[in-house]
């Protein structure tokens, strides 16, 4: 043609303007703020959605982690060459809590590996795992399958037997009781008695035995929205709001989540881990204190050696950032006592 482009090109380049400038006339219209607040929204429910993978910090350092499962479940050890070896046997599996992200337990990831533990697995469940049991029961399976292709064996071969569970929250407790009772309830299919005898289980911030409709909301908007516990708590005191969300949480409590938190509780004492590590703090607005301390309670009567760290200040999800120091001081202990 004589204009230089082809009669199709300049009818896709007026398209293109003309898409442009709605979209523009869209966005004016569209209050800024309103607009940046879904963005972000859509961005962390996108996020949240994906297991971990490894931080960029780690990436670049190489040398800190040595472990680690991604998404599609096909990532192998790529760093298990890197660095030296420690004395210490100890493999810790950590599992985020709801809406946790990469970047979130990547300094966890990093905290075990300095101390000492020999490879640090993180893992964050996917979203419909956490609102779903079909969903969560497949991808704790999934989880296994891979963990026992890539965890290190001992030097005669063997899984390995000295095993700390990081558990965040009550997102983590869900999933680990599934991958709990994929151990327990299928052990010719999985025979890894290790990971469960001679193991301990550490939980941050959690768990308790049932959630109440505070608690689910507080926990979703702070997980899921990115807001501060504040926040949730003032947005569930209007009526309109409140009148909804318990609603639904009941019809979904009835019809869903109280026999699943039922399964999962019931896996855990089965296991009878033998030693329980339970770091709280008294301001979590998630979880609270006598939430936890009537778990804890529970766990004694069972016959299970529960030791406790409370914090009087730290927002849920936050000791590590609050008290690093001290709670670095309180995992030390802790994987001393298990190597």
């Amino acid at each position: 043609s004589r204009g230089g482009a082809r009669p199709a090109q300049r009818v896709s380049g007026l398209i293109d303007d003309k898409v442009s400038k709605l979209v523009r006339g869209h966005r004016k219209r569209r209050p800024a703020g309103r607009e940046c607040a879904m963005r972000r929204l859509l961005l962390r429910t996108v996020r949240a959605a994906k297991p971990l993978v490894v931080s960029s910090a780690i990436l670049r350092q190489p040398t800190r982690l040595s472990a680690d499962f991604s998404s599609d479940y096909q990532t192998r050890r790529h760093f298990s060459d890197y660095g030296k070896r420690r004395e210490n046997d100890v493999v810790v599996v950590a599992i985020g809590w709801f809406g946790s992200q990469k970047r979130h337990l990547g300094k966890y990831c990093e905290a075990w590996q300095q101390l000492g533990a020999r490879e640090v697995v993180c893992y964050t469940p996917s979203l419909p795992a956490m609102f779903f049991k079909g969903f969560c029961d497949r991808e704790a399976r999934r989880f296994l399958d891979t963990a026992r292709r890539n965890l290190p064996c001992n030097a005669d071969g063997s899984p390995p037997t000295k095993v700390i569970w990081h558990v965040f929250s009550q997102g983590g407790f869900t999933f680990f009781g599934s991958v709990l009772r994929q151990l327990l309830e299928r052990p010719d299919e999985l025979p890894d008695p290790e990971l469960i005898e001679n193991s301990s289980v550490v939980f941050d911030c959690g768990p308790c035995l049932r959630l109440t409709k505070e608690d689910a909301v507080v926990g979703v908007l702070t997980g899921l929205g990115g807001r501060d516990e504040n926040f949730a708590l003032n947005l569930y005191s209007k009526t309109p709001f409140k009148m909804i969300w318990d609603f639904g949480w009941t019809i979904y409590d009835s019809a869903h989540y109280s026999n699943w938190s039922a399964e999962v509780l019931d896996s855990f004492d089965r296991a009878r881990f033998r030693s329980q590590y339970y770091l709280y703090t008294a301001e979590d607005k998630v979880i609270k204190t006598e939430a936890i301390v009537e778990f804890m309670e529970r766990q004694k009567g069972l016959g299970s050696a529960v030791t406790a760290r409370k914090w009087e200040t730290g927002e849920h999800v936050q000791l590590l950032r609050r008290h690093q120091k001290e709670y670095t001081r309180t995992l030390s202990e802790i994987i001393g006592k298990t190597s």
